[in-house]
């Protein structure tokens, strides 16, 4: 009996271990780039950036979750797929966001769409250049929890 070549085969771990890592790194260079804007901008800030940090940890990353697995359960590979799932993402997070705060729809939902697909772009950049996945995954969480 032939044993069972395994090397070209990924590893289930290393594959989730990766996907995880790709995430939290989006989500830290998205919450790094919308605090940037958010210290650029007026001092009275609402929405998206009123918490940088625990917007897109609590909503865009839980959002953009979702999305991919639903990109999962289509099988579509299209890329025009893809940013219409993830724009109806990021539209239910900005909806889901305005009513937690109180706030208008409208404003939230299409800040929700630019935070989602700032949030995918963000991804894709980790996903090209590596050395940005344990620096924006491990520090920036880091220094939000310390400011």
């Amino acid at each position: 009996m032939k044993p069972i070549r395994t090397e070209n085969f990924p590893s289930v771990r290393l594959t989730a271990g990766m996907y995880a890592l790709s995430k939290l790194s989006a989500a830290g260079l998205t919450s790094t780039l919308l605090g940037l804007l958010a210290l650029a901008g007026p001092h009275t800030a609402a929405g998206w950036l009123a918490s940088p940090a625990y917007n897109v940890y609590a909503y865009a990353l839980t959002v953009s979750l979702l999305a991919d697995g639903l990109l999962r359960l289509t099988g579509t590979g299209s890329r025009a797929f893809l940013l219409i799932i993830y724009a109806l993402a990021g539209f239910g997070a900005g909806l889901w966001l305005a009513h937690d705060q109180g706030s208008g729809w409208a404003a939230g939902a299409f800040a929700g769409i630019a935070v989602l697909l700032l949030f995918r772009l963000t991804q894709l950049a980790g996903e090209r250049i590596p050395a940005l996945l344990p620096v924006f995954a491990l520090f920036v969480p880091l220094l939000c929890l310390l400011l």
